[in-house]
């Protein structure tokens, strides 16, 4: 285990609350937590399938924006990684994502500092970042401009991440993730895993040419573990691997699942009209919350090329080939029976 940061006193067996801990990032977080011999708070709205070879974790089952609920999840805890959010690039009719990303975040950090929580690690996104080009990727100086993807989801990220750095001070430091397109194993609901189940699915997909860096569950829990330990207080950290646009995505799935047999491409001159006509359907739809959006359509057009480097360096991360992690998505998805339409995988080396 590494060195604890020098703002830091957190021990081997420090500790450490996870919200979130019952999704796909924050399992993988607590989980990677306990096997490196810290004690671990789960905060989850319900409890997660259990393995009997996962390491222990105390589990906690409530609303982050109970006040109840906070104090009795940070009580004791030297340590936050805080994962839990209202994700969706749809519209919020429910007003959830300030609620949620905003609002609870903010009183997390009231009740964290109170408490005596010394080290608060605040799991974002990429789409607060910005979009660079293949030859000059954006990083985390970058200004953000990604106006076309302004929505309730990037607004109430953008104003917490802001938030969580304002508050670090000595004794106090906070650190802001922001991982790409995550992929892996136990995606249960899923979420990021879902774009790869929909291409393996169908014979044929119809993508944009826009285009995400992937990056490993597994690394990204130990940017994790590392920005708990050794991060530079007050600072974000972008953690990603491979770029690959949807298409080169895509053709990974079928050399590996089989499907899909054919990819349509849909020109970049097709986003407005795509944008018009998803906000006309989030319009009808009303206030019933739902996926498409015309930041949505525009989401799938960006090319968001950005540099991990700081991260890589600062918490020493290596990362394996996106087909190895697709791999084990997909069979992960097979194995447990949700995607029972994968029959045999096969293993590529790229």
């Amino acid at each position: 285990m590494n060195r604890p940061a020098a703002d830091s006193q957190l021990s081997a067996d420090s500790l450490v609350l996870v919200t979130g801990a019952g999704g796909f990032v924050g399992g993988h977080i607590a989980r990677a937590l306990a096997e490196s011999g810290y004690r671990v708070r789960g905060l989850c709205r319900r409890l997660p399938r259990q393995d009997p070879r996962d390491p222990p974790i105390e589990w906690l089952v409530g609303d982050l924006r109970h006040p109840e609920t906070r104090m009795r999840a940070i009580e004791g805890a030297r340590g936050v990684i805080h994962t839990a959010g209202w994700v969706s690039l749809g519209p919020d009719p429910l007003h959830e994502s300030r609620a949620i990303n905003v609002e609870a975040t903010q009183a997390l950090l009231d009740c964290a500092e109170q408490a005596g929580v010394e080290r608060f690690v605040y799991t974002s996104t990429l789409w607060t970042v910005s979009a660079g080009s293949a030859e000059t990727p954006a990083d985390e100086r970058s200004a953000w401009n990604l106006d076309l993807l302004r929505s309730p989801y990037c607004d109430s990220k953008r104003d917490a991440e802001t938030i969580v750095l304002a508050r670090s001070r000595p004794g106090f430091g906070t650190v802001v993730i922001c991982p790409g397109l995550v992929i892996g194993a136990r995606d249960i609901r899923p979420t990021s895993t879902r774009v790869l189940l929909e291409m393996s699915r169908f014979p044929v997909a119809i993508l944009p040419r826009g285009g995400i860096p992937v990056v490993d569950a597994r690394v990204v829990a130990l940017a994790h573990i590392r920005a708990l330990e050794i991060a530079e207080p007050r600072q974000r950290y972008i953690v990603v691997g491979h770029y690959l646009s949807y298409l080169d995505l895509a053709a990974l799935v079928a050399r590996i699942a089989g499907r899909p047999w054919k990819v349509i491409t849909i020109p970049d001159r097709w986003e407005n009209f795509l944008r018009w006509s998803a906000h006309l359907i989030s319009q009808f739809r009303g206030h019933r919350p739902g996926e498409i959006s015309a930041a949505a359509v525009s989401g799938g057009f960006v090319r968001l090329h950005v540099s991990g480097a700081r991260a890589d360096a600062a918490f020493g991360l290596t990362h394996p080939s996106p087909a190895r992690s697709i791999f084990e998505a997909l069979d992960d998805s097979r194995r447990s029976g949700r995607a029972p339409w994968l029959r045999g995988l096969r293993h590529i080396e790229e």
